[in-house]
């Protein structure tokens, strides 16, 4: 998790700066520039929390469950159920309709990526990982 300083910024002061930051992604206007931008901006550990929340919140709209979106981007049951309460609560609404705008492509390539990485639910191999050694 990124660290976050101790020394708050006054309110309007935040305000502010989250203002010019938007301002500054929306003036990137084309997607290499956005995806520059992002790059030069964002740490690799922010870059990693930022997916990982956003594929949470897209498939939870898709009604996963909580146990597979934890196996499978290997986070914690605790925080997906936060997020799935914030879910239900109305919170992500606008993220839910944009992400139902993209491109569905998109979509079936995040799950192929999260099934290549879970053991097979049923057939040989299943509990294979019962006997790796670390």
């Amino acid at each position: 998790m990124p660290h976050v300083s101790n020394k708050k910024l006054k309110k309007d002061h935040l305000a502010h700066l989250y203002r010019r930051l938007v301002f500054s992604l929306e003036k990137t206007g084309k997607k290499s520039a956005t995806i520059k931008f992002l790059n030069e901006f964002l740490t690799q550990t922010e870059k990693i929390m930022l997916a990982k929340r956003f594929s949470v919140i897209y498939l939870l709209s898709r009604g996963l469950p909580v146990s597979y979106i934890a196996e499978a981007l290997r986070m914690s049951p605790a925080t997906i159920y936060r997020m799935s309460l914030k879910s239900e609560a109305g919170k992500y609404s606008f993220l839910n309709r944009a992400m139902k705008e993209l491109d569905e492509s998109i979509w079936d390539a995040l799950e192929k990526i999260l099934r290549a990485g879970l053991p097979p639910k049923a057939g040989r191999g299943r509990w294979k990982f019962l006997y790796s050694r670390k």
